[in-house]
């Protein structure tokens, strides 16, 4: 993955996918850390993938996107969105002349059809914003359809310059050619969202080895081959006080650790030839990091690649953390981090997880009641039982969430097993009454 910008400023408020493998209309608000909450093989899945498909679609050249709007396993085929072109919206929050702002930027396109020859045309996109002080209302600076492509082009016009583009570009990648418009900064932002998509956690041991594959730690000067051990590394040697900080939080999760500390070893000082001593313009550099791990029951020292799968997975999912909030990293999604961390674990997980980040936002999967007992209600988005095979990801009505809360203590019930027991049941009553519908 290419090392971007950083997104200085954005504080992303939500998410909108549809059309995209089962996927219909989902609008996912996001709080400092949220969880989509469903049965198993229901798309939790698919919306983390739709999530990564489309920051990938939106920093792609057109022939790339040309492949993308062609790719037969992320087309919908259920029978009730099968029709339904892919969308993709994103709000945020970030400062704009001067001002916090609130912006809105979408896209769709149309899947390719039978015969190859039709669809695969991107159909719409639209970027609006809108200053956060009373009274103000969205002001809409881009806006495209199946045949126009129209955009503002100073402070006092309206949205009505027409400019011609392909059916695989994109405006907001266009426009950036046009460095005098008034809203530069806005289109800067967008084309350098990055969120860092995790799809799974099942492998901790391969994952611990790729965390800049998902993070440009511009902040850290971490180059693209860097990897979990190497970030702690410079971690302790160029911000301290947040190296203690994670090593503070990972001790207190898992007891069974003493003490760890980040090595680095320099190849080239272990061995040389005499024909080394030349004067070179670049020296490749040939370094090993590794993070060693003194445990209360072993008697010596080990790497980090020995310590329980468990583990590891707490490690990495802190690091994470941490590299996210240093390198603006607006969004992290994690699936199913509870597998493999025990439950008494996961709300001391959590809450080290919110105390790291402040302005990364955390999205997580999960198929397990416990994740639901340790979030706040309106931090949840529930996965709508159906019949017609198609994901929908819905909110708790505000106004109902005492009322829930009183119906999980009637029944002597958690929250978290609450709802999943309705889930199971599949009780359309309960759904109609307390799921908000859109």
């Amino acid at each position: 993955m290419q090392t971007k910008a950083k997104n200085k400023n954005m504080n992303i408020k939500s998410i909108t996918i549809d059309g995209f493998c089962n996927i219909e209309n989902s609008i996912i608000e996001l709080n400092k850390i949220s969880s989509i909450i469903a049965l198993n093989n229901y798309g939790k899945s698919n919306l983390i993938k739709a999530i990564d498909f489309a920051q990938t679609f939106l920093n792609q050249v057109p022939k790339k996107r040309n492949s993308m709007m062609r790719y037969k396993p992320l087309i919908p085929i259920n029978k009730k969105i099968a029709s339904r072109n892919f969308i993709f919206g994103i709000e945020f929050e970030t400062n704009f002349n001067s001002l916090k702002t609130l912006v809105y930027y979408s896209f769709s396109f149309e899947w390719v059809k039978d015969d190859g020859k039709k669809g695969a045309r991107i159909v719409g996109e639209s970027l609006k914003y809108m200053p956060l002080k009373k009274d103000a209302r969205y002001k809409t600076i881009i806006k495209r359809t199946i045949t126009k492509s129209l955009y503002q082009s100073s402070k006092t016009g309206r949205c009505d310059n027409e400019i011609k583009i392909g059916k695989n570009e994109l405006l907001v990648n266009k426009l950036l050619n046009f460095d005098n418009l008034f809203y530069f900064n806005l289109l800067d932002e967008i084309n350098n969202i990055n969120f860092a998509v995790v799809d799974s956690l099942s492998n901790p041991d391969r994952l611990f080895r790729t965390i800049s594959d998902y993070i440009p730690a511009n902040n850290l000067e971490m180059p693209i081959s860097s990897n979990t051990s190497f970030f702690v590394y410079n971690l302790k040697k160029k911000k301290p006080k947040q190296f203690e900080l994670l090593k503070e939080s990972i001790k207190s999760l898992l007891p069974n650790i003493e003490d760890f500390e980040p090595i680095e070893i320099d190849l080239k000082d272990e061995f040389e030839f005499e024909s080394d001593s030349e004067k070179i313009p670049y020296e490749l550099p040939e370094k090993l990091y590794d993070i060693r791990v003194k445990e209360y029951s072993n008697n010596q020292q080990t790497t980090i690649a020995n310590i329980s799968s468990g583990s590891k997975k707490i490690f990495y999912v802190l690091a994470m953390a941490m590299a996210g909030e240093l390198n603006k990293i607006p969004l992290i999604t994690f699936e199913e981090v509870e597998n493999s961390i025990h439950p008494a674990l996961l709300q001391r997980l959590l809450i080290i997880i919110d105390a790291l980040c402040d302005t990364t936002k955390i999205l997580i999967t999960s198929h397990s009641p416990y994740l639901i007992k340790y979030l706040e209600i309106d931090d949840i988005l529930i996965g709508i039982p159906s019949t017609d095979g198609v994901a929908r990801f819905r909110k708790i009505k505000k106004s109902k969430q005492s009322k829930l809360m009183n119906f999980a203590i009637e029944e002597e019930n958690s929250i978290g097993d609450f709802i999943f027991d309705k889930l199971l049941d599949n009780s359309d009553d309960f759904f109609q009454e307390f799921i908000i519908e859109i």
